[in-house]
């Protein structure tokens, strides 16, 4: 734009003929359209970074919400279509949780079975011959969770950890053999909750089972409160 001031300054000195004048006639054309594009470019350029403030912005949100719910769930936030509630009040316990439905070969619902005996701090809670729930009473101990990981820790010699649920009070893991030594992998969980001032540890058999059955027991796991809440 500057180049073209000088050449009209210029032509106002040397005074205007013929060719000078049409020559500053395309001199202010030029400038005008150069002013015209220039306006024009600059409402694209703010039009564009607006629209690009809003896109980052709105991205920028839906990415956190989505990591602060990759392991910590509410159980206002689980689905627990296909399971039914139990309590195991019958049993001495002041516990209920959700449990799978279970159909046998023949479709017939098959119905969850507790063992337990009087005296005993086990209850072993099965569905047909695959679904294997323990409960172990700790009395007033704390920290059952953390102590697992500590005694996985150990075993890293033999066992190769994979922990897909790696939460304060519930752990779900994939355990498989070292490489040299062969071996199928399973799937194991291990949580613990707190009932009348008590500490229950829910957790699947030591040899494991398939991820489906123990992403249930998760379930399950997550599920468990006090009868009382219920009525709260």
């Amino acid at each position: 734009m500057l180049i073209f001031n000088v050449i009209e300054f210029m032509i106002k000195l040397v005074g205007y003929t013929r060719y000078n004048y049409f020559f500053s006639l395309l001199c202010t054309s030029f400038k005008q359209r150069l002013t015209h594009y220039k306006t024009k470019s600059m409402k694209r350029f703010f039009l564009c970074a607006i629209a690009a403030t809003f896109l980052l912005t709105a991205c920028g949100g839906s990415g956190e919400e989505g990591d602060n719910t990759q392991n910590d769930q509410s159980t206002d936030t689980l689905d627990y279509s296909g399971m039914t509630e139990m309590s195991l009040k019958d049993q001495g316990l002041n516990i209920k949780f959700m449990l799978p439905e279970v159909a046998s070969s023949t479709g017939a619902s098959i119905e969850p079975l507790v063992e337990h005996d009087d005296g005993d701090y086990l209850w072993h809670v099965k569905i047909g011959t695959r679904f294997h729930l323990i409960i172990e009473d700790y009395g007033k101990e704390k920290d059952k969770v953390a102590n697992e990981k500590a005694r996985l820790g150990d075993l890293n010699k033999i066992f190769v950890v994979e922990y897909l649920v790696d939460e304060p009070n519930l752990i779900m893991y994939k355990r498989t053999l070292h490489e040299e030594q062969g071996g199928q992998p399973s799937y194991h969980c291990y949580g613990e909750t707190v009932i009348d001032g008590y500490t229950y540890v829910l957790r699947s058999q030591e040899d494991g089972n398939l991820k489906p059955i123990i992403d249930d027991m998760v379930k399950t796991i997550r599920s468990a409160k006090p009868l009382e809440a219920a009525a709260s």
